[in-house]
């Protein structure tokens, strides 16, 4: 059987097609972790991937390169990063582990992230009725000793619009869980976790009456603990 290959379109749309797959019944595959960690000393990994559906279901597993951020429209395909075994069926209450690990020794001081895609495949035809792909994205990273996260926090004004600016200047990624921003008696809380990979920046946009020469205090809650800070908006 041919199976179909992960590109762009699905790609671009994974978050949307794991919302609507999930509301429409498409599948119920679990995994645990959902992240892999490698290390020199720990050059592979596992996942496990249950089949808690009452019918059997195919099952595809491709990795790739994630060398930005956001996540969904710039994945690359890669052949550094291995996954076993890439397709298998799955039946009902069934477990399977997928094992990972690294084709080369990661030598770089600056981490290498990847993801690992699960892609449950519908069987063809269907009978009556659009059944969407399950679809889920685990992020795997390949730290080497001593890389570490450098966050720097700013408050960017641009005419009208307020951005929360996070530029990562470390050599290993910076995972952000929540963040809660308060001025003039106001607050602005943003709970989406989101990965700033080394090198990268990320922005979140504000809706807060912040006037010229005002500040905000920033409380957020990273892999790196806890920060606070009162940040002054610059530009104009």
């Amino acid at each position: 059987m041919r199976l179909p290959r992960c590109r762009g379109s699905w790609l671009a749309a994974m978050g949307l097609a794991l919302l609507v797959a999930e509301a429409a019944g498409a599948g119920n595959l679990t995994v645990a972790p959902t992240r892999i960690d490698l290390a020199p000393e720990r050059a592979g990994g596992s996942v496990t991937l249950e089949n808690n559906d009452s019918q059997p279901t195919l099952v595809q597993v491709e990795t790739f390169a994630w060398k930005r951020t956001p996540l969904t429209n710039d994945l690359e395909p890669t052949r550094e990063l291995v996954a076993v075994p890439p397709v298998f069926e799955l039946a009902p209450g069934a477990r399977q582990i997928i094992r990972v690990a690294l084709r080369q020794p990661h030598t770089s001081q600056t981490e290498a992230a990847y993801r690992l895609v699960i892609t449950e495949v519908p069987p063809p035809g269907g009978g009556g009725g659009v059944r969407f792909a399950l679809r889920l994205s685990l992020p795997v990273f390949a730290t080497p000793p001593g890389a570490v996260a450098r966050p720097q926090w700013r408050l960017q004004r641009d005419g009208s619009a307020l951005r929360l600016e996070l530029a990562n200047l470390g050599f290993a990624h910076l995972l952000v869980q929540r963040l809660r921003l308060s001025a003039a008696g106001r607050s602005q809380e943003f709970d989406q976790p989101t990965y700033v990979l080394a090198g990268q920046r990320h922005a979140w946009t504000l809706a807060l009456p912040v006037a010229a020469g005002g500040t905000v205090e920033l409380a957020a809650e990273t892999s790196l603990g806890p920060f606070t800070d009162t940040l002054a908006a610059q530009g104009g």
